[in-house]
């Protein structure tokens, strides 16, 4: 195992989707100890068995983001387990309804809000007075690049991932002098098992391979610059945000 991350202590939402699970594997990788949450346990536990195969170290918590009882329950369960929080990865999220803004409803549009920007100030608050004590935190928030450009087709989803980068900001500010960092990734499109159908092809016209950087990223890639944040080589940056797309996807 490598020690970018060795003894640190990482909670991980959204952590049996395919970005979430792929930072929380290679969190652990990395040695860090993990609390992997979701609402579905069953997939939790999955995630976790894996991560403890490979030698590390992890905990299964069921959570609902959006519930600010369990989400305060998680973080108490997380520093009853392993005595503090180091790294807090807001990653649960999802695009929920895609359809035209007319058709969404009150509803719809809460229950967007709620998972995809809620979740963040809730989970960042309820780790932040851990971190204020001990002066040190690294979070990290999952926005989207649809929070940077037009989203027409899910214009709920955008508008709450716009939020989160400026969320990120203020939270950055306000949390500096505890020496806490906070800093959000869009990712664009990205090669999870979910989205295979909506993926382009590898291959040009002329039968040769799409160079890398104009192919979506992996979620590895994701799971590789979350790292970089939690880890000590990311000290001096806070309040930034960092697109990981296809070149083109934002033109």
């Amino acid at each position: 195992m490598s020690e970018q991350l060795t003894g640190k202590v990482a909670i991980v939402t959204g952590g049996a989707g395919g970005i979430g699970s792929r930072i929380a594997k290679e969190f652990a990788n990395q040695g860090a100890r993990v609390v992997v949450a979701s609402r579905g346990q069953e997939k939790l536990d999955k995630i976790v068995e894996e991560i403890k195969s490979a030698g590390g170290e992890a905990l299964a918590i069921a959570t609902d983001v959006t519930d600010p009882e369990q989400v305060n329950n998680m973080v108490s369960q997380t520093i009853s387990h392993f005595g503090h929080v180091d790294i807090m990865v807001n990653n649960a999220g999802g695009a929920m309804f895609v359809k035209p803004p007319e058709e969404i409803t009150p509803d719809e549009w809460n229950a967007a809000i709620a998972l995809n920007l809620n979740s963040v100030f809730l989970c960042s608050t309820a780790v932040s007075k851990n971190m204020i004590e001990r002066k040190s935190g690294k979070i990290i928030n999952i926005s989207s690049v649809a929070g940077m450009r037009l989203s027409p087709s899910f214009v709920h989803y955008g508008a709450a991932k716009a939020a989160v980068i400026n969320l990120t900001k203020g939270l950055a500010v306000s949390w500096g002098p505890h020496n806490i960092n906070v800093n959000c990734i869009a990712p664009g499109l990205t090669a999870t098992e979910g989205v295979a159908d909506w993926l382009p092809p590898k291959t040009q016209k002329d039968g040769s391979p799409v160079p890398p950087l104009q192919f979506p990223p992996d979620p590895a890639h994701v799971a590789q610059l979350a790292v970089f944040l939690a880890s000590s080589a990311s000290e001096r940056i806070s309040g930034e945000l960092f697109p990981i797309r296809a070149l083109g996807e934002l033109a």
